[in-house]
């Protein structure tokens, strides 16, 4: 019996990561002709999404505290990236329930759609939220992974516009492995893609048509996201009422190494040094949403006054 359970635990769990990855391949196509595996952005508990009325949230937080932490996760990915490994029930916000007492919302969402959508979706969810929690909220801190730094920068840039009431309860937004500057990658994949397309063959075409159907999410990538039509660096101010930290790794233990120089964390190039800016040497790209040095630096910058 307990074999079949996890089995049938092992199967969702597979399912899950594959319709994660598809949505952050083709999510604007699925979206586009409402296909039944396309992702609606929601916070999930227990590999379920969870509603947002206070009935539902006073189930799920039976010791709700006035302390809130988000997490989003990155490109192709679900919650349960945040899973330590060998103990996928610990993630940074189960943690800093424990250590801090603030009580963890994992989201899950459509990746290949625009990441200025993708924000002002969250900037509605984080609305919802607040006015269905069973108690006032005073404090909130934003833990984002790699594309999801640059939603939450989407999130608190529509919030401030509108004058929302979450943005100002935010006191901290934590940016993990995030491509603020734009993804290399992305850039490098862009260029090949227009290379093939204007090749005089029809195959090659074919290619560059084919790769040109990657979703507006990875697109994205190319600017760090686009905002209102305009780049990221040139439109989105950080959120003024909030501090922001920065956290980079690389792909060897040594950050002066030619190969952390030139491919920073694997996908991500280290942001530059500054007071807010903390870099792990070794610590690849997906491994900053899972990393128990990652944890004891936010610990740390959460709980300095």
């Amino acid at each position: 019996m307990a074999n079949k359970k996890n089995n049938y635990a092992s199967l969702l769990a597979w399912g899950d990561t594959a319709a994660s990855f598809l949505n952050g391949c083709f999510g604007d196509y699925l979206s586009d002709r409402d296909n039944g595996l396309a992702i609606d952005m929601a916070f999930y508990r227990n590999n379920l999404p969870l509603k947002l009325t206070p009935v539902a949230l006073k189930a799920a937080c039976p010791s709700p505290t006035g302390k809130l932490c988000v997490l989003v996760h990155g490109l192709c990915c679900h919650e349960g990236v945040w899973g330590f490994p060998g103990d996928p029930s610990r993630t940074y916000g189960s943690a800093l329930q424990r250590d801090l007492g603030y009580t963890p919302f994992l989201l899950r969402y459509n990746t290949g759609l625009p990441i200025a959508y993708n924000g002002q979706v969250l900037d509605t969810l984080l609305e919802r939220l607040l006015a269905a929690y069973p108690v006032p909220v005073d404090d909130l801190v934003l833990i984002g992974h790699s594309m999801g730094g640059l939603v939450l920068r989407a999130a608190c840039h529509y919030g401030a516009r509108r004058e929302a009431g979450w943005v100002s309860r935010v006191s901290r937004v934590f940016y993990l492995g995030t491509p603020h500057e734009g993804a290399a990658l992305e850039r490098m994949g862009h260029l090949v893609t227009r290379m093939l397309q204007a090749v005089p063959h029809p195959v090659a075409a074919l290619v560059g048509d084919i790769a040109n159907q990657r979703s507006q999410g990875i697109k994205d990538l190319r600017h760090g996201a686009v905002v209102d039509g305009v780049d990221f660096s040139d439109s989105v101010p950080w959120l003024a009422s909030a501090k922001h930290y920065l956290i980079a790794g690389t792909v060897t233990d040594d950050p002066e190494h030619l190969a952390s120089q030139l491919f920073g964390d694997g996908l991500v190039q280290p942001p530059q040094a500054g007071e807010h800016v903390k870099l792990f040497p070794g610590v690849a790209h997906m491994q900053l949403a899972h990393d128990e040095a990652v944890y004891v630096q936010i610990k740390q910058w959460c709980a300095s006054a």
